[in-house]
């Protein structure tokens, strides 16, 4: 078996981005779509804020995607909402409104825990229920489809010894930026 995969994009908005990644994502009958733009304009106004570059960029190519194998916990723009106002209520119980205010929920983690962009930074944090913790877990959203690349490739490739995940991981996600948390993102995503 080859253990050799590079994901079809590695940043939002680099050249041909939107025709590799569509390519890759058909090649295993993904229907790739996109959200239209007054969905996204909707969004950004119940928000109060304007989505993250790379975010909206996504959407507006492939944020109508749905398939089980590919970024299946990511929510439709309609239905982002900051973490203050949602469900889970481990959230208020042991993080300050200073710490989930600016917080955006755009996605679930497997635990179904919620995924947020900070709405100041564009970075993605995690909030766990078990244990209880907020990590960064990326820089940014284009972190977060190329770790959800590898993730396709685990389950529909065969390119891609388990083996060789955490390698891909490190070689593509890692950077040098101090304050994610690796650990905790190799945990629980």
């Amino acid at each position: 078996m080859n253990t050799f995969f590079t994901p079809a994009i590695l940043k939002i908005g680099e050249p041909d981005w939107i025709a590799k990644l569509q390519a890759y994502l058909e090649s295993y009958g993904i229907t790739c779509q996109g959200e239209s733009l007054y969905n996204i304009q909707k969004a950004e106004e119940k928000l109060g804020i304007r989505l993250p570059g790379e975010m909206r960029e996504y959407y507006e190519h492939f944020g109508a995607t749905s398939d089980s194998d590919f970024m299946y916990s990511l929510k439709p723009v309609a239905e982002f909402e900051y973490l203050s106002a949602t469900n889970w209520s481990f959230v208020p119980l042991h993080f300050q409104p200073s710490e989930i205010n600016s917080m955006v929920v755009f996605a679930e983690s497997p635990g179904n825990d919620p995924l947020c962009f900070d709405s100041k930074t564009n970075a993605i944090y995690l909030f766990s229920h078990d244990p209880i913790k907020k990590a960064k877990v990326f820089t940014d959203f284009s972190q977060y489809v190329v770790h959800e690349l590898i993730e396709t490739e685990r389950l529909l490739g065969d390119q891609v010894t388990d083996a060789a995940i955490e390698g891909l991981k490190t070689k593509y996600l890692a950077g040098d930026n101090n304050d994610v948390d690796y650990e905790f993102r190799r945990m629980k995503l």
